[in-house]
């Protein structure tokens, strides 16, 4: 098990990860720390808790709004778009029995 230290709003935290996770977490908390600096800025002094509440809430919202945007622009349907089984063996079937008629009309000729 693998220890990193943060530093967010000028305090320092020593978290544990797992071996090989150190520069993701470093990463995490760099962007975390960014966001509690820029509302240091903005709203001065706020107590700790409310203030790594308001940063974590701010990444929250980035990571929805970035998800809904590939959701727009992504040429796959979501999984909940997507036809159920009974959709699928139901074009199958369809298929088969076009495939059918084609055989048929090829033999036929």
């Amino acid at each position: 098990m693998a220890e990193v230290t943060l530093s967010i709003g000028g305090r320092a935290y020593k978290l544990a990860c797992r071996d090989g996770e150190e520069e993701d977490l470093r990463a995490a908390g760099g962007l975390l720390e960014s966001r509690v600096s820029s509302l240091m800025e903005a709203h001065g002094a706020v107590a700790e808790p409310r203030l790594l509440l308001m940063a974590a809430l701010l990444v929250s919202g980035e990571l929805l709004e970035r998800k809904a945007t590939e959701a727009r622009l992504s040429p796959f349907p979501a999984p909940q778009q997507l036809p159920n089984l009974a959709q699928y063996e139901a074009l199958a079937a369809r298929a088969e029995a076009l495939a059918q008629r084609l055989e048929e009309a090829a033999s036929a000729s």
